[in-house]
């Protein structure tokens, strides 16, 4: 129960990663706000938590939208007055091409998912987590924030990205006694992820064949991970970025 009496901000708790992370900040004591554009499936997270015995709302959230955000953080000051935790869990990629082949349109939708909504999330979470006496923020980036990919360099710029508003948000807060740190995932088997492995089987061996161990993560993986960060366990870990790609990036 190490986030016993805390109150836990899951944004992109829908599925995926943000869900299984979701489920666990549930049963490590927290209440958990589910936070995500599909709000009837952070219903059945909160649905699922309350079940098992913990606490849990469902929240309407677009990051990139800055007038959903206004409206959900008013929402969440309201009922809560404060937040102790916040994952930021967001991420897309809109193509794959050569830089001078990549239209305009998608670096800028992409800069807008993966780097300007944990800007803008960050900005709302802020102040909730002073009020609380300090908290603690993790954001997610990506092995591909930490070495360049070829034929993605917009998914990997934003990336990057996180990574440096991250450890930058460590300094300027840690007085307030407010954490933040960035975990970088390598290949993690979500369902979009199973989907495009049934899709391009060859692709996945290969890449298989590149992780030490030759495995790909698993959502529990990283729900550990963010759990724990999030936790008072961690309290001297800040301003790092965690990377859990089973080796992937290590050479």
């Amino acid at each position: 129960m190490r986030l016993s009496e805390k109150i836990c901000l899951i944004v992109g708790a829908s599925s995926g990663m943000g869900r299984e992370t979701a489920l666990r900040a549930g049963a490590e004591g927290a209440t958990v706000i589910a936070a995500a554009r599909r709000l009837a499936d952070c219903e059945q997270v909160a649905t699922r938590i309350r079940a098992a015995g913990g606490k849990a709302m469902p929240l309407a959230l677009d990051g990139t939208d800055p007038t959903s955000i206004a409206e959900a953080f008013a929402l969440v000051s309201s009922q809560f007055g404060k937040l102790d935790c916040a994952f930021n869990n967001l991420g897309a990629t809109y193509g794959s091409s050569p830089i001078h082949e990549t239209p305009d349109e998608r670096w800028h939708a992409t800069i807008a998912t993966n780097l300007t909504a944990p800007f803008l999330l960050m900005k709302a979470e802020i102040p909730l987590l002073m009020a609380a006496g300090g908290g603690c923020i993790v954001n997610n980036a990506s092995a591909a924030g930490v070495r360049g990919t070829r034929n993605m360099a917009d998914y990997s710029a934003a990336k990057w990205g996180v990574i440096g508003l991250s450890h930058s948000a460590a300094l300027e807060y840690g007085d307030a006694g407010i954490r933040v740190n960035v975990i970088a995932p390598g290949i993690i088997e979500t369902e979009k992820m199973q989907a495009f492995e049934l899709q391009m089987p060859e692709i996945f061996t290969n890449l298989r064949a590149g992780i030490p161990g030759g495995q790909f993560g698993k959502m529990t993986d990283i729900a550990s991970l963010v759990t724990w960060l999030l936790s008072d366990e961690a309290r001297f870990v800040n301003g790092s970025t965690i990377r859990i790609d089973g080796g992937q990036t290590a050479g």
